[in-house]
């Protein structure tokens, strides 16, 4: 799974900014950083970078060690490596978590004090193996701090088109490609923790969390949808990849999504979200 149109990405991906900037405001403490400052960290899904680069990359120590963003996608990494172009201890790779991990890659990348990862990890059928890799990754005593999306209006409206008759063919094992383990509220909590626990990692604590959607104009909630992944399971006309979002931007739009328009009978459903933190044993 990637986001390979990745400017498409870059300009839709605000409200992520703006959830991300606020998780970290209230929850940075949770990250148990070295005392000397020396702390090494690795990001998964880093998309294009400017979120690292403009609310995480600020509140790290001078002395940091190296810093390493990461993504599926090679555009992203391309815009990755421009938004921190002449930033010392900085690097971008391509890294598909949700594998095993290629040895050369794994020699290459090393072990970090910190892994972190927002609003990526969601799209990743075989969790276990994620988290494995995540633990792998790190220092013996070492941390995570790991933001998934659960129940959200906008993976419904990616899902809302993959069963229809018109366009099943297009989406054949959708179930695949568009994983979303976490979207039962009753239990994303207890799936999340057992795929931690199995992995190895102590010191758990959860923190589940849920905001409004709050655009500030069409054209913003079009671009923040139009940045969700695309995987057809056929080629796929742009008249018709354009037709299939114009669908589920109607689906998208019977929710509350700013109160830049009318909202008279439109559906009230918050963007819901897991906040996990897990230490590796020494």
């Amino acid at each position: 799974m990637s986001f390979e149109n990745a400017k498409e990405y870059f300009e839709g991906n605000n409200f992520t900014f703006t959830l991300t900037r606020n998780i970290l405001d209230e929850f940075f403490d949770w990250i148990e950083w070295r005392k000397d400052g020396k702390d090494s960290l690795l990001d998964i899904g880093s998309g294009p970078g400017n979120t690292l680069r403009e609310i995480f990359y600020p509140r790290l120590s001078s002395n940091f060690s190296r810093l390493v963003l990461s993504d599926i996608s090679e555009p992203m990494v391309e815009l990755q490596k421009r938004e921190f172009e002449g930033i010392e201890r900085v690097s971008c790779e391509v890294l598909d978590i949700g594998v095993e991990i290629d040895g050369n890659l794994a020699r290459k990348l090393g072990t970090f004090d910190h892994v972190t990862s927002f609003f990526c990890l969601m799209w990743i059928k075989d969790q276990q193996q994620a988290m494995d890799n995540i633990y792998s990754l790190l220092k013996p005593g070492g941390d995570c701090f790991l933001v998934i999306s659960t129940d959200t209006p906008a993976i419904d409206a990616i899902l809302s088109v993959c069963e229809k008759p018109r366009w099943k063919e297009y989406f054949t094992g959708w179930e695949d490609f568009y994983a979303f383990p976490y979207r039962k509220i009753n239990e994303a909590k207890a799936k999340a923790v057992n795929f931690m626990e199995k992995s190895g990692f102590k010191n758990l604590r959860v923190e589940f969390g849920k905001v409004p959607f709050e655009f500030g104009s069409d054209r913003a909630k079009e671009n923040f949808l139009k940045s969700m992944p695309n995987k057809f399971a056929k080629n796929v006309t742009a008249e018709e990849e354009e037709e299939i979002f114009q669908e589920r931007l109607q689906y998208f739009d019977q929710f509350v999504l700013g109160q830049y328009r009318d909202n008279t009978g439109r559906i009230y459903k918050p963007n819901s979200y897991l906040i996990l933190y897990g230490k590796k044993g020494k």
